[in-house]
Order: C-alpha cells, then structure tokens, then sequence
C-alpha cells in the first residue's frame, strides 16, 4: 500500500475516532463536584384530594417553605412543589404507598434554581415521609449559576419537622 494512502487511512480513523467522540459526549472519569447544604423549614402543605375522598391516584401536596445556608440563619431561598400520589397502598403492603415530587429550589430572588424529581415511599397515613430517613432525588437542571446542573439531591426530614437538602453537582 502506498504511503499516501496509509496517510489518508490513518487521517480517516483518527477524524471517525474524533466525530464518534465528540458526538457520544464524552465523559470525564473524574467529573469536578460540587456539594453544599441548605436548610429548609418545616414546609407549610395543602392537599388537594382528587377522585375518590381519602387517598387516591392523582392527589396532590403542594408545599414551600424558606431555606436557609445554616440553621437558624438568614433566609437565602426557597422551595416549592409538589407531591403526587403515583401508587396506592395495596393488601399486600397496606402501610406503603408512592409520591412522585418535583421541587424547585429558588435562591438569588429566584435567579437562580435547582429542579429535582424523584419517587420516595410514605405512609398512607402522613403527608410526609419519615424522619431520619433519607431519600434521594435526580437533578433534573437549574438556572443562572446552576444552569446545566446534574446529580442529585438527599432530603432528610428531622424530627421537628425540618428538612437537611445535600446537593451533589457534577459539573
């Protein structure tokens, strides 16, 4: 084979290599992180009971409340959302049923947002789930400073009612 064609060959594969590449999206083995934490008050809920009365397919919390970058310090966003009821408690699991929620962290007179989803368990009989229990929540993007944001966020609700919010961003 000639050497101008081993040239061009080798060129081909090498610019094949480059486009499949850049095209899947690479991903770097060691993303750079970024985790802080907020804490949010105890949320004000309502309910808004679809279909039949008691707990049914389709009912919905919605909550918010203030957040703040240390316990008992200033207020330095907030959270709204909701909370859907995806799955009903059945005679096999009668003390379990699923709430699918997205929440909208708001910070910098809203500038600045993360959005989360997730599915977590609850007693039928609370409006929220358990205390000490983590549950953990995708990412599913953000606003100004968080624009583009991925990873997760760890709720963990405590026992007077409040919430710890750990974020983990890969940037």
């Amino acid at each position: 084979m000639s050497l101008i064609i081993q040239r061009i060959m080798i060129a081909a594969a090498v610019l094949s290599a480059s486009a499949l590449i850049a095209a899947c999206g690479a991903r770097s083995t060691n993303p750079s992180n970024e985790t802080f934490t907020v804490y949010e008050d105890a949320p004000k809920m309502s309910l808004l009971d679809l279909g039949a009365p008691g707990n049914s397919l389709g009912d919905v919390y919605h909550f918010s409340a203030p957040l703040h970058s240390e316990r008992g310090g200033p207020v330095t966003g907030e959270v709204i959302g909701s909370k859907t009821l995806v799955k009903v408690a059945t005679d096999a699991n009668p003390s379990l049923e699923r709430r699918a929620t997205l929440m909208f962290f708001t910070f910098a007179d809203r500038k600045d947002q993360i959005i989360a989803f997730g599915v977590a368990d609850y007693s039928p009989s609370a409006a929220e789930f358990d205390a000490g229990q983590p549950v953990v929540r995708a990412i599913l993007g953000g606003t100004g400073k968080y624009m583009g944001a991925r990873g997760q966020v760890t709720s963990t609700r405590n026992s007077d009612g409040s919430y710890t919010q750990v974020f983990a961003l890969l940037k």
